[in-house]
C-alpha cells in the first residue's frame, strides 16, 4: 500500500502544481473521478495504458510512469531485453578497433551523455560482427540490456521504418501494446529515451542510411549507441559527437587465420603459397573468406591452388560469390551502393573496372574517363566515401580485386568496346608522355623528346615546372609500378606505338634510384614490346636500358652485348643523345671487364656526343667515369682534372644528385692514392647531399668508401659504425652488396688490419 500512495502523492502533486480538481485530471486523461479515485486508494490495478495517460494529462514526463513501473505485476522484474544476434563462430583480429571502442566508453561515458560509436567501412567487412563481438563484451555493464535493428540503409527492398524500429524497442522494454497505440511518436520516443535514461542499455542501429533514419532511435542518457553503415555519416557525426570507427579489411594474416579455423591449420600450412593467393584475391574480407572455407569443406577435392587459380579470373573471380541468398550475393549486396551513386560516379566505377591501372589518382582517372580534374576528384571523392575505392596516401585510391571484377562486369553490359579501347589508349599514352616529362626533369634533356610528342598527340602530360626535380622523382616513386602494370595490360588494346615507351622512359629514374629488379623487369617489358611491334627506335632504347641494368646486377657480359647493340642501332637511326648515354653505359660496363682502354674511348666518344646535343648533365657524370678511367689508365693528373671538372658541374644543377657523383669520385681518386684524410672530406660531402630516400643505394656506397679510409686511418670503431649504416641500408632495399658488407664486419675482429679493403667503390 506505501507504494500506491507513493503513486498517489506524485499524483497529488502533480495536480496541484497544474492548478487541477481530481475530477479536472480524470476528464482530461478520459476516464472518470470515480475510476481515478479508486485507482489512487489501491481498488484499482496500475494499467500501465492508465498511468500513461495521467503522466500525459499532468505533463509529468515519465515520472508517474517510472513509479507506476515499479510496482507493476506484483513484484515482477522490470523487462531486461537482450536482442543480440548470434555471435559469429569465429572472430579473429579487430584488436585496435576493440581499443578504441573501450577507449570511447571511458573517455565519453561521463555523466549525462550518450556515447556513440559510428563503425564505417565497406561490404562484408564485418561491421555487424564487430558491433556484436563488443556489446557481448559490455552488456553486463548496462542494466537496460541490449537492442538491435536492422535499419536496412543500404539494402535491396525499402528501409526499415523508424516508427516501427521504435515501437518494437518499447515493447521489448516491457511498455503494452495499449499504451503504443495511443500514443504520439513524439511521446513514444520521449517514453523511450525516459526508460533508458533509468536503465542505460546498448542500442544496436545496424546499416543505417543517415542521421533521419537514426534519429528517433537514439538513446538517452548513460546509454551507448552503435551504429554501422557502409557510408560515412557526417550528419550523425556532427550531431552526436560520436567516435568513428573505420574498418578496413583483415590483415592477410588475418584471413589466414579465419580460414584456417574454418578449414583446418594443416590444411592451409600445407598449400601456404596458395592460402595466402585464395585470402588475398577475396580482398581479405571476413565474409568472402568465410564463404570460401565452407565452399572447400563442401568440396574436398578441391585444391586451395585450384580455387587461387579461379579466383584470379576477373571473368569468374565473383562466381564463388553468387548466390540466391541474398546474404551471401555479392552482386546484391554491392547493387545497392553502386545503384545509389550518381550517374557520373557511376560511369567512372565503371571504368576503374576496365582501366588498366588499380592505383590511381585525378589525374590518370581523368585522362581514362576523359573528365576534367575536378571532377574526377570528385567521382572519387565520393567512391570513397561509399566505400567503394579505398583512399591511399598522396592523394591516390586503389580499388580491391572484387570491387574491379565488380566494376569489370558492369563496363562490359553499359560500356561499348570502342570506348574501351579509347579509354585505354588515352591512360596508355598519358602515362607514357607524363613518364618521359618527368624523367627529363629528373635528368634534363637526357632523351629527344620529339620521340614521345610524335607518338602521344593529343594527350596533356602533366607538367613538373613548378615542383621541379623533387615533384618528378616523387610521381615516379608513386607511380612507376602503376606505370608498367598500365604497358602490360594494355598490349590487348590500341597504341601499340606506345607501349615501349613507358618501360624504356623511366630509365633515368632508375639509374638514380639502382632498382635493379623494376628495371630488369621494364627493360625486358619494353624489348618484347619493341620487338612485337616492329619498332627500331624502341628496340634501341630497350637494349640500352637491358645492358645497362644486366651490367649493374653482375651480369656484365651480357650486359656488354646488349649495349653494343644499342650503340649500332643508335647509330643507324641518327640518334646521338641516345648513342652518347648507351656509349657512357657500355664505358662503364667495359671498366668493370677490365677492358680500360676501350672504356676510355667510349667515354670520350660520348663526351663529344654529349657536348654537340647540349646534354649538360651528360657531360658532368661522364666525366665523371672518364676521371675513373683515366686513372686506372695511369693518367692520374687528367684524371683529377675531370673529377674537379664535375665537382664545377654540379654546382649548376637544382639535384644534388650530380654533386654526390662528384664528390664520390674525387674521394675514391684521393684515396687509391693514400690522400686518406682529404678523401674522407669528400667522402662526408656526398654523404650529406645522398639523404633522400631513393638514394639509399647511394648513401650505402659512400658509407662503404668512408668506412675503408676510417680502416687505413686506423679509426676502427667509427669504420665499424660506417659499415653497420650501410649494411642497414643494403638489407632495406634488399641489396647483394649487404652479404659482401657482413664479410667485412666478420673479419674485423679477427685482424684489424686491412680488413676493409675490398672492390674500389665506384659512383
Amino acid at each position: 500500500m506505501r507504494k500506491i500512495d507513493s503513486f498517489a502523492a506524485a499524483v497529488h502533486r502533480r495536480r496541484r502544481q497544474c492548478g487541477l480538481s481530481l475530477g479536472e485530471v480524470a476528464a482530461k486523461a478520459g476516464y472518470s473521478a470515480s475510476y481515478l479515485s479508486k485507482l489512487l486508494h489501491g481498488h484499482r490495478p496500475l494499467l500501465p495504458a492508465v498511468v500513461h495517460d495521467l503522466d500525459a494529462a499532468l505533463a509529468a514526463d515519465g515520472e508517474l510512469d517510472k513509479i507506476a513501473a515499479e510496482q507493476r505485476g506484483d513484484g515482477r522484474p522490470v523487462a531486461r531485453p537482450n536482442q543480440l544476434p548470434p555471435a559469429p563462430a569465429e572472430f579473429v583480429g579487430r584488436d585496435e578497433q576493440l581499443q578504441a571502442m573501450d577507449h570511447a566508453l571511458v573517455t565519453r561515458g561521463r555523466p549525462g551523455a550518450t556515447v556513440t560509436i559510428v563503425i564505417e567501412g565497406g561490404f562484408w567487412t564485418g561491421k555487424t560482427a564487430l558491433a556484436v563481438h563488443w556489446a557481448a563484451r559490455m552488456q553486463a555493464r548496462f542494466p537496460g540490456g541490449c537492442l538491435f535493428a536492422d535499419l536496412r540503409g543500404l539494402a535491396p527492398g525499402a528501409p526499415a521504418d523508424a516508427e516501427e524500429v521504435l515501437d518494437g524497442f518499447l515493447l521489448a522494454l516491457g511498455v503494452s501494446p495499449a499504451e503504443l497505440g495511443t500514443a504520439t511518436p513524439q511521446a513514444r520516443v520521449a517514453r523511450y529515451r525516459s526508460l533508458l535514461a533509468d536503465r542505460p542499455a546498448i542500442v544496436i542501429l545496424d546499416n543505417v542510411a543517415d542521421y533521419r533514419q537514426a534519429e528517433w532511435l537514439l538513446p538517452g542518457a548513460g546509454s551507448v549507441v552503435l551504429v554501422t553503415s557502409r557510408e560515412r555519416q557526417p550528419g550523425l557525426l556532427a550531431r552526436t559527437g560520436g567516435t568513428v570507427v573505420d574498418l578496413p579489411p583483415l590483415s592477410p594474416e588475418q584471413s589466414l587465420s579465419l580460414l584456417g579455423h574454418r578449414v583446418g591449420e594443416t590444411r592451409v600450412r600445407a598449400d601456404a603459397t596458395a592460402s595466402e593467393l585464395v585470402v588475398e584475391r577475396c580482398g581479405c574480407l571476413p565474409m568472402t573468406v568465410l564463404i570460401v572455407a565452407e565452399h572447400l569443406q563442401r568440396h574436398r577435392d578441391t585444391s586451395l591452388a585450384a580455387l587461387a587459380e579461379r579466383l584470379d579470373s576477373e571473368k569468374t573471380r565473383l562466381d564463388l560469390f553468387t548466390s540466391s541468398d541474398p546474404a551471401v550475393n555479392i552482386h546484391g549486396v554491392v547493387d545497392v551502393s553502386y545503384l545509389a551513386l550518381p550517374p557520373m560516379v557511376r560511369r567512372v566505377f565503371r571504368y576503374l573496372g576496365i582501366g588498366p591501372a588499380n592505383n590511381v589518382t585525378a589525374e590518370s582517372v581523368a585522362v581514362l574517363a576523359d573528365l576534367d580534374v575536378e571532377r574526377a576528384h570528385e567521382a572519387l571523392r565520393q567512391l570513397a566515401e561509399a566505400h567503394l575505392l579505398e583512399q591511399l596516401p598522396h592523394c591516390r585510391y586503389r580499388l580491391s580485386s572484387l570491387l574491379r571484377a565488380y566494376a569489370h562486369q558492369c563496363a562490359l553490359v553499359e560500356e561499348s568496346l570502342a570506348e574501351v579501347e579509347r579509354a585505354h589508349d588515352r591512360a596508355l599514352r598519358w602515362y607514357a608522355a607524363t613518364a618521359w616529362e618527368a624523367n627529363n626533369t629528373l635528368i634534363p634533356s637526357w632523351a629527344d623528346s620529339g620521340i614521345t610528342a610524335q607518338n602521344v598527340t593529343g594527350i596533356e602530360a602533366m607538367s613538373f615546372q613548378a615542383g621541379g626535380f623533387d615533384a618528378a622523382m616523387a610521381w615516379c616513386e608513386q607511380e612507376v609500378a602503376t606505370a608498367l602494370q598500365v604497358a602490360r595490360n594494355a598490349r590487348t588494346y590500341g597504341a601499340r606505338d606506345v607501349l615501349w615507351l613507358l618501360p624504356t622512359a623511366f630509365l633515368p629514374y632508375f639509374v638514380l634510384t639502382r632498382s635493379w629488379n623494376t628495371w630488369l623487369v621494364a627493360a625486358h617489358d619494353g624489348l618484347a614490346v619493341a620487338r612485337a611491334s616492329r619498332s627500331d627506335a624502341g628496340i634501341a632504347r630497350s637494349l640500352e636500358a637491358l645492358g645497362w641494368v644486366e651490367h649493374e646486377l653482375g651480369r656484365t657480359d651480357d650486359g656488354i652485348g646488349h649495349l653494343e647493340e644499342a650503340l649500332r642501332r643508335h647509330e643507324q637511326l641518327g640518334d646521338d643523345r641516345s648513342r652518347a648515354w648507351t656509349a657512357y653505359g657500355l664505358g662503364l660496363a667495359y671498366t668493370a671487364s677490365g677492358r680500360t682502354a676501350e672504356a676510355r674511348d667510349l667515354h670520350e666518344l660520348a663526351d663529344r656526343l654529349f657536348v654537340a646535343s647540349g646534354v649538360k648533365i651528360g657531360v658532368a657524370v661522364n666525366r665523371a667515369a672518364l676521371a675513373e678511367v683515366c686513372d686506372l689508365v695511369g693518367a692520374a693528373d687528367k684524371a683529377m682534372e675531370y673529377a674537379l671538372d664535375t665537382l664545377n658541374r654540379a654546382q649548376m644543377f637544382s639535384s644534388k644528385a650530380v654533386l654526390g657523383i662528384a664528390h664520390q669520385r674525387i674521394g675514391t681518386l684521393l684515396a687509391r692514392h693514400g690522400h686518406h684524410r682529404m678523401a674522407l672530406k669528400h667522402f662526408d660531402e656526398a654523404l650529406a647531399v645522398r639523404g633522400r630516400s631513393w638514394q639509399r643505394w647511394s648513401a650505402a656506397e659512400t658509407l662503404i668508401s668512408r668506412a675503408e679510409v676510417l680502416g687505413e686511418l686506423g679509426e676502427v670503431d667509427q669504420a665499424r659504425a660506417a659499415l653497420v649504416r650501410s649494411l642497414e641500408v643494403l638489407e632495406a632495399i634488399r641489396d647483394g652488396r649487404a652479404s659482401e658488407v657482413r664479410a667485412r664486419l666478420a673479419s674485423l675482429e679477427a685482424t684489424n688490419a686491412g680488413w676493409l679493403r675490398g672492390t674500389p667503390a665506384t659512383a
